[in-house]
């Protein structure tokens, strides 16, 4: 089967692998129809991910078919498509058993080694599944694979960002960052009846924005706009989906007296200068979280099905899975916001 392997320091190439085997009877392998690049993919393709072995079949974002399940598979079954979690969780350890999943105790993340332990992911013809009860669901008739794809992971992000900014309707959340999961965060506010701003420094993300029901602004217009929106009183909450320092520091600013700074966007720096005076002066909150698609999957894709979601809009660029390459280059470049690949 072919593979999209990392195979160096933003070099990627799609190789001949051996096709994968059930190693467990709670393991299914899925025949992969399409798969995204996520912006986490760019961390170990940049080598920022410590430990990453050179070789792992990258991806955490994926739709398929089963192609065969082990006997302590109690659903899906074989023939039916699925979306993938983009984490594992095995449902014993305590933080699952207290609902935390994310945090699960033995997680594994699609497409990555080091950091987590290695599990190669779904850029291939066929991917193995472990615990395949617990990280697959199948896809409603109603739901196409373009707007399955994003319930593996970013549609979920950007739901939990909006929820945890705790908002009323017709407030203001301001996000900063265009991404992918920027954009599923503007969605997500927009359906739910919030007034969003939008930040990004590039034309094609801001006009997505603007598409999908935000006021679109570049970084250096944010704080008027903001402002203009508030009478001066600052958004009830920031959605921070950049992952930069300098949208940290901007959001702390942006953010009213005793509002909610929800940070979705991947953040690593161990002394990040939080300005304390600023936080406790305004009462701020200032939460992080990942997205929970074990959680949130079911209604995520009911909602895609009933139309009040329609991630696939940001998809631009769809390009076949031998053309991985140059699909991770457009993405690293922000040429494409949002690439799918297909088998």
């Amino acid at each position: 089967m072919r593979a999209v392997k990392l195979v160096g320091t933003e070099a990627v190439e799609v190789q001949d692998a051996p096709a994968p085997r059930l190693e467990s009877d709670t393991d299914a392998v899925v025949r992969i129809t399409h798969t995204a690049i996520c912006g986490a993919d760019l961390l170990p393709y940049h080598g920022h991910t410590p430990g990453f072995e050179l070789g792992t079949t990258l991806g955490h974002e994926f739709v398929g078919v089963v192609e065969s399940a082990g006997d302590g598979v109690r659903s899906p079954a074989p023939g039916q498509r699925v979306v993938n979690t983009s984490m594992t969780s095995d449902g014993t350890c305590v933080h699952c058993r207290a609902g935390r999943t994310t945090q699960c105790a033995s997680r594994a993340l699609f497409g990555y080694s080091g950091v987590y332990p290695r599990l190669d992911g779904g850029q291939a013809d066929l991917v193995r599944v472990p615990r395949a009860d617990r990280c697959l669901w199948p896809v409603p008739d109603g739901v196409s694979n373009e707007d399955a794809v994003f319930v593996a992971d970013i549609l979920p992000t950007g739901m939990v960002a909006v929820e945890k900014c705790s908002l009323g309707l017709g407030e203001l959340v301001t996000v900063l960052g265009c991404g992918p999961v920027g954009l599923m965060a503007v969605i997500c506010a927009s359906a739910s009846g919030q007034r969003v701003i939008a930040v990004d420094g590039v034309p094609a993300r801001r006009q997505l924005a603007e598409s999908l029901g935000a006021c679109a602004v570049d970084p250096n217009g944010a704080a008027d706009a903001v402002s203009a929106a508030t009478g001066g009183l600052g958004a009830d909450a920031i959605v921070e989906a950049s992952g930069s320092a300098a949208a940290m520091t901007s959001a702390l600013g942006l953010v009213r007296p005793q509002g909610v700074v929800s940070v979705v966007g991947a953040h690593f720096e161990p002394d990040f200068p939080l300005n304390n005076a600023t936080m406790f002066e305004k009462e701020i909150t200032l939460t992080f979280a990942i997205g929970n698609p074990s959680r949130d999957r079911e209604r995520l894709l009911r909602m895609i099905e009933d139309g009040v979601l329609r991630p696939s809009a940001v998809i631009t660029d769809t390009l076949p899975l031998d053309d991985a390459s140059a699909a991770y280059r457009a993405f690293d470049t922000r040429e494409a916001t949002k690439v799918v690949l297909t088998t």
